[in-house]
């Protein structure tokens, strides 16, 4: 078996690991490795609608989307390539009176922190969002003027600008071991190769929790399943995402390509990593959809996928050091975030790793928080209830 030395192993190679690759590199000059179970993007990544909000429902993730948005805002000229980032605008879309208090709440909680917001109740929220027109009847609606970016081309961008700096990237190649010495991460061993590191980052998404246990340490996060549907190009008819949670949670925007996505929950799906995509999920999507946007009947389904959440009890994410194993980096449990939170957060774990400083943003995602209490079960559900729990 030959081993090699790298100052910073990451085990994913999704958009995390590429982030926080391009962060250090930009930096200082390291050497490093992602190394990544099948393809680059094979992951979540590829698995995404690629919505950047900050309608958030608790004020610690409200204020960190807001830094994360602006992130995305000007990553197309700092990796100078296209990420096709656009704000179309993202519309929260209640429909049962009791969702009112929620509303309020949330609407308050982004004024005071001068996020401005739309507000519009009955009859006018059709007026504002005419693509409802003929369905059911929303009590109130929420809307942000958020962006959209795709997945592939900030894939890319990140790709690209890693590979520039000198990084290595080794594909199709599954970590089987991480290897510790006097309570330190020594770094990571798959088939045939060691490499050695002082620094291990757990960058695998939905299979962190593999990860995080290949190295001696329980954490609760959790792989449930998300599925889409993405239908024919048209003429563009709407310009503003939207996201509803009664009866059950969904979500429809048309692409910059004209393309319709779709996908409504399973309140019924169950724990553990599932990535293949249903025919129960096309009748279910159609029949909420349908019910809320009728005009989109005409449409044709051309193709579907199904991703993971990799979730957390608290819907919050799991960044930083961990305290089990001395140079061990957490850097997931994004919770259906990560498109929208990973470049900002990349920044500042790169900071936390060059500088031995945990920036103030991160405190609140304390990759320990869970020490003892690793049984925590990931509870779904009601949508609300979640943040609830968490406040």
């Amino acid at each position: 078996m030959t081993s090699d030395q790298y100052d910073v192993a990451i085990v994913g190679g999704g958009l995390a690991g590429l982030a926080l690759a391009y962060e250090l590199s930009k930096r200082r000059r390291r050497k490093i490795v992602i190394i990544e179970r099948k393809h680059v993007g094979a992951g979540g990544t590829s698995r995404n609608i690629g919505r950047v909000r900050t309608s958030q429902f608790s004020e610690p993730l409200a204020r960190y989307a807001k830094r994360a948005f602006a992130k995305h805002a000007q990553l197309s000229t700092e990796l100078s390539s296209n990420t096709l980032f656009w704000t179309p605008g993202y519309a929260l879309v209640f429909y049962d009176e009791d969702e009112v208090e929620t509303i309020d709440g949330i609407r308050k909680m982004l004024h005071a922190m001068g996020q401005k917001t739309e507000y519009y109740t009955g009859r006018k929220v059709v007026e504002r969002l005419p693509i409802l027109d003929g369905g059911a009847q929303p009590v109130a609606t929420l809307i942000r003027p958020d962006a959209c970016i795709h997945h592939d081309s900030l894939q890319n961008a990140y790709k690209r600008r890693v590979l520039a700096y000198g990084v290595e990237i080794v594909e199709n190649t599954e970590v089987e071991a991480v290897e510790s010495q006097n309570g330190a991460v020594q770094g990571v061993v798959t088939q045939d190769r060691s490499y050695r590191s002082p620094i291990v980052v757990n960058a695998a998404g939905g299979w962190s929790g593999d990860v995080s246990r290949l190295a001696g340490i329980q954490v609760p996060n959790t792989p449930v399943r998300r599925e889409a549907i993405v239908t024919e190009s048209c003429q563009p008819y709407m310009d503003t995402m939207i996201t509803f949670y009664r009866p059950i949670e969904g979500w429809f925007h048309q692409t910059l390509r004209g393309e319709t996505v779709i996908g409504v929950t399973d309140p019924n799906e169950p724990l553990g990593m599932n990535t293949s995509a249903s025919p129960l999920h096309l009748r279910r999507a159609a029949e909420q959809i349908l019910s809320k946007a009728p005009k989109l009947s005409a449409l044709r389904v051309v193709r579907q996928w199904a991703g993971v959440y990799d979730m957390t009890p608290d819907r919050k994410p799991m960044l930083g050091f961990a305290s089990q194993l001395k140079g061990f980096v957490q850097f997931n449990g994004d919770n259906g975030r990560g498109i929208a939170l990973i470049p900002y957060t990349a920044e500042l774990l790169a900071e936390w790793i060059d500088t031995d400083r945990r920036p103030e943003a991160l405190t609140e995602f304390d990759a320990n928080r869970y020490v003892g209490k690793e049984d925590t079960p990931v509870v779904l559900g009601d949508y609300y209830a979640a943040y609830r729990r968490s406040s």
